[in-house]
């Protein structure tokens, strides 16, 4: 059953690659739950004061990302409480935006004076997702306050591969090159298939004017940490007098990941 929800993630993808948003339930990968206290306590469940929850998104991504977002009641006495309808939002790249408990009971129609339990969100590419909680004394005034970071959940089975270190270039003095080795590490949840890798040295050019680079090949990964060093070969000294790199795992893109954003990593070094 895993199985065949993946391939239908990677048909939906493959689908909706050419849009300019991923909206919602297309796709959709990631979900992130984060516990809401709202509203005012008068000591019965939790500890009197006035309870504030502000859910904090950012797009990291290069891409617009349309996400949905609901919230579910959660009642004393082991009681489920209302679960809400989704609600969508938008984000450009690098925008954020913010969801409190103003939206929250606007959202569950309540009028109760004390909300709690989950926000889910769900979206396509990952998200900066960070929860503020604060509470207020009697006098209104804040008296604590704790914020959270929340780890989104991967609710397909997919690979997701990443550049964990370059290494520094070593000099190849027999056949006149650098060489740069770089550990690909496959940190999704699913198996990886064998992909191409990338070196680019964006401050040094060939005739043609493209930057120098080669390629190597990626075998398959495991999931859950496979790792593997693949090296790369320029030929000439690469520190003049630094150097800049950029590899890529997967640089074609030709393998549907759970995120498609954090293929890249840049080593900088002084000559």
């Amino acid at each position: 059953m895993k199985k065949n929800c993946f391939f239908v993630f990677l048909l939906i993808v493959f689908l909706f690659s050419s849009a300019d948003f991923i909206t919602a339930q297309e796709g959709e990968v990631h979900q992130y739950v984060v516990k809401i206290i709202c509203g005012s306590s008068d000591g019965k469940i939790i500890a009197k004061g006035k309870y504030f929850t502000s859910i904090n998104l950012h797009n990291p991504s290069n891409e617009g990302i349309i996400f949905r977002y609901k919230v579910a009641v959660a009642l004393p006495g082991m009681k489920p409480g209302p679960v809400s309808r989704f609600i969508k939002g938008k984000l450009e790249p690098d925008e954020a935006s913010e969801i409190d408990c103003p939206d929250i009971y606007r959202l569950v129609e309540s009028r109760e004076k004390l909300i709690k339990g989950f926000v889910v969100i769900k979206s396509q590419f990952k998200l900066d997702v960070v929860a503020v909680y604060t509470v207020a004394g009697s006098n209104g005034y804040i008296e604590t306050m704790d914020i959270e970071r929340i780890t989104p959940q991967c609710l397909f089975a997919c690979p997701d591969l990443i550049v964990e270190r370059i290494e520094k270039p070593i000099w190849d003095n027999a056949n006149k090159r650098s060489v740069i080795r770089a550990v690909i590490k496959n940190i999704g949840n699913a198996d990886a298939g064998p992909t191409l890798a990338r070196v680019i040295d964006p401050t040094t050019h060939q005739d043609t004017g493209a930057p120098y680079n080669d390629v190597a090949m990626t075998p398959g990964l495991p999931a859950g940490g496979g790792t593997v060093t693949i090296t790369f070969y320029l030929p000439y000294w690469v520190y003049n007098p630094d150097v800049t790199l950029e590899v890529t795992a997967d640089y074609k893109n030709e393998l549907p990941e759970c995120n498609e954003n954090n293929n890249q990593k840049i080593f900088e070094g002084i000559g």
